[in-house]
């Protein structure tokens, strides 16, 4: 099972790299390709089932591997990318505890705290203030054995709800969805409120937002 931080060296990303990237875009150079393989490890799971086929295919789509791997690099053509990694750290890191024993979870929670978590983290994630302050004040100087196994579950759900809402909405755009769609027999339009649509209504946004 690979760490955080393995992933994190893998993917050779940093902010200055980041910038560096960015720049160059604005400039006109071409974003550079990203490997096929740069998904994290192939950990089985079965997606939620869920009356919303939105959801349903996204769900899909983020457990698939393939399917993973092509919306990494789609956020990594945003920069975003750190949303789709630690959601799949989280989803490791629910099974390290099991699998390789206490310390090995305690280790990997600190790692994924300095790379997503801590002031100036490499991949740091777009959670909400509080979430972020919660997190902190159970890392930072505390004993590592009362980390709580649950203790990013919170911060995944949002990063989970932001990827869902908002990157999946441009990626089912894409040519690298129709690919994962016709493989995962996954729609390549969807409805809300009885009308077609390519991604969730506004409304929909809205009421997703506030549950």
């Amino acid at each position: 099972m690979r760490s955080p931080r393995k992933l994190l060296k893998q993917l050779s990303i940093s902010r200055g790299e980041r910038r560096r990237r960015s720049n160059e875009n604005q400039a006109g150079s071409t974003p550079p390709a990203s490997a096929n393989n740069i998904s994290p490890n192939q950990m089985p799971a079965s997606p939620r089932l869920s009356p919303n086929e939105w959801q349903f295919a996204f769900d899909h789509v983020i457990y698939d591997v393939d399917g993973r791997a092509q919306f990494t690099k789609f956020l990594q053509s945003e920069y975003s990318e750190e949303n789709i990694l630690f959601w799949w750290a989280v989803e490791e890191l629910k099974a390290v505890g099991i699998s390789e024993g206490r310390a090995k979870f305690e280790s990997t929670v600190q790692e994924m705290y300095d790379t997503f978590i801590a002031a100036e983290s490499p991949l740091a994630i777009n959670i909400d203030h509080d979430t972020r302050t919660d997190i902190i004040g159970l890392v930072e100087g505390k004993d590592p054995s009362t980390f709580p196994e649950n203790i990013y579950e919170r911060a995944q759900a949002h990063v989970y709800r932001l990827m869902e809402k908002d990157c999946f909405s441009r990626f089912v755009h894409t040519s690298a969805y129709k690919d994962v769609a016709k493989k995962l027999s996954l729609p390549q339009t969807f409805r809300f409120n009885g009308i077609t649509r390519l991604q969730p209504s506004t409304a929909v946004v809205v009421q997703a937002a506030s549950n």
